[in-house]
C-alpha cells in the first residue's frame, strides 16, 4: 500500500477551504471554557486553534506526520500528535470530539 505524503503548504495556499467551510461547524460542537476537546484529523491545525480560542484544552491528532509537524510549527501552544482515527488512546478522557474533514 503507497503511504499518502501531504503537501502541506499547497493544502494551506490551495485548499484552506476545507477548513474554512468547517469553522461554521464549531458552532454545533458549541466549545465551552474549560472542556477538553479530541480533533481527529486536525491537518494543520486551525480549527483546533479555532476551538482552543474558546477556551477549551484541545488536543488535535492526525495519521499523515506532515500535518502534523506543520500544526506543531503553526499552533506551538497547543498538543498534536500523529495517530490513527480508527485505533489510537490517550490516558485521559475527552468531553467532546470534532472532525471536519476526516469522516466525510
Amino acid at each position: 500500500m503507497l503511504k499518502k505524503i501531504w503537501d502541506t503548504n499547497l493544502y494551506e495556499e490551495k485548499h484552506s477551504f476545507v477548513y474554512e467551510y468547517g469553522k461554521e461547524l464549531i458552532n454545533w460542537l458549541n466549545p465551552q471554557k474549560g472542556e477538553s476537546v479530541l480533533d481527529i484529523g486536525c491537518g494543520t491545525g486551525q480549527l483546533t486553534a479555532e476551538i482552543a480560542n474558546y477556551g477549551c484544552n484541545v488536543t488535535g491528532i492526525d495519521h499523515s506526520p506532515e500535518m502534523i509537524d506543520k500544526a506543531k510549527l503553526n499552533f506551538p501552544h497547543i498538543g498534536f500528535f500523529v495517530k490513527d482515527a480508527a485505533d489510537f488512546n490517550f490516558n485521559s478522557k475527552f468531553d467532546k470530539v470534532f472532525s471536519n474533514a476526516a469522516l466525510h
